[in-house]
């Protein structure tokens, strides 16, 4: 949890790049720890709900692996920003957003109390409409 409350200290000082790159740490290990116990875990979920977005001619691994290029296009772009054909990284703020968004229900879900960082979120999320959409 110390990553994720780490990437919303650094989402809410406004530096997007440092954020999406620990936010996407702070997803992966309680979405691994979710599967592990049999809990929800945020990123199928996305893809379930977004499945229909997708071409239905494709098959349905195709289809969700469409969806995980978008969901971590962003993530992936910065990790790799040292490949040729990569020499700029553009982070918009929604991007560490989601990838918060997805691992603070994840964390309820092992049980965890929220930290004050994910409670300055929520203030954060409700004090903006456009974060719903």
């Amino acid at each position: 949890m110390h990553q994720l409350n780490l990437a919303i200290d650094l989402f809410l000082a406004g530096d997007s790049l440092a954020s999406l790159t620990l936010a996407g740490a702070a997803e992966d290990i309680p979405a691994g720890l979710c599967r592990a116990a049999g809990k929800p875990v945020a990123a199928d979920a996305i893809a379930d709900y977004h499945e229909k977005d997708v071409d239905p001619a494709e098959p349905a691994e195709k289809r969700r692996r469409v969806i995980f290029t978008v969901l971590n296009r962003a993530r992936n772009t910065a990790k790799h920003a040292d490949r040729p054909n990569e020499n700029t990284v553009e982070v918009e703020q929604i991007h560490p957003l989601q990838m918060i968004m997805g691992a603070v229900p994840m964390c309820a879900h092992l049980g965890l109390m929220p930290s004050a960082q994910m409670d300055k979120m929520g203030v954060w999320i409700h004090g903006r409409p456009e974060a719903f959409q």
